[in-house]
């Protein structure tokens, strides 16, 4: 004998379970922020390979453009475990797998990284610190974003590059090569800036992050120094100027 077991739903039942699914999609969707990272001079995107105005008697040309932004430690940047799986399923941007770190390693060449995936603040404030904090960066090499294959990691010292730029300027004329590998963790070196807070509406999931860097290459042509490799603390002012330059909006 055959008992068929098969519960058959009512239209209204089915209506309620389709809107649970529904709700329960929206909510998870939700719960993320999408934050899209733009470089521009003044107004003008920034295109790699291309020699562009930042001033009257001033043209640049970057060829390669990488940096990290990551979660400060008050807002889960310290104690977080490994995330580099699900949260790498869920955004194309390179984050960390280190423990104690969540980061992001943007690089201007490769477009789905600059944009950034990352869960809702619990207060609607968007936080994002400008570098890697010194703690995660005195516990050595990590993974992910923070892996040494990226290219980031000192080669000759602890710790990572925070804004690695490459390319050429031209001031009056005068063609020099541009190279600044920014950063440094302790003492006078230590070059992370807080970014400027971004408080969103609790429906908002997405922003952007505009990084204006016309302010920072001013500042490289007053001091004609166009070739920083190592932590200094000319590579901390550099790094606070770049922070200055950044604002959100929808």
């Amino acid at each position: 004998m055959h008992l068929d077991m098969r519960v058959v739903l009512s239209r209204p039942a089915y209506f309620l379970l389709f809107l649970l699914s529904l709700i329960s999609v929206v909510a998870r969707g939700q719960s993320m922020v999408n934050i899209h990272h733009h470089v521009t001079l003044g107004d003008a995107k920034v295109v790699l390979g291309e020699w562009q105005k930042s001033d009257s008697n001033v043209s640049i040309r970057i060829d390669k453009l990488r940096w990290y932004v990551s979660l400060p430690p008050a807002n889960g940047g310290a104690g977080l475990e490994k995330s580099g799986g699900r949260h790498n399923n869920i955004s194309q941007s390179k984050s960390a797998g280190k423990k104690g770190s969540q980061a992001w390693l943007l690089d201007l060449a490769d477009s789905a990284s600059l944009d950034q995936q990352m869960s809702r603040p619990v207060n609607n404030k968007i936080s994002l610190l400008f570098g890697i904090d010194s703690a995660i960066q005195v516990g050595g090499v990590g993974t992910g974003a923070l892996d040494p294959l990226r290219g980031m990691y000192w080669t000759w010292q602890t710790g990572y590059v925070q804004w690695k730029m490459e390319g050429a300027i031209r001031v009056d004329g005068v063609e020099s090569p541009l190279e600044l590998h920014l950063g440094g963790f302790d003492g006078v070196t230590k070059s992370q800036s807080m970014l400027s807070d971004y408080l969103i509406y609790p429906t908002t999931n997405s922003v952007i992050a505009q990084w204006d860097i016309s302010p920072f290459l001013a500042e490289v042509v007053r001091r004609k120094k166009f070739g920083v490799m190592s932590p200094s603390p000319i590579a901390r002012e550099y790094c606070r100027i770049i922070a200055n330059g950044v604002s959100f909006h929808k």
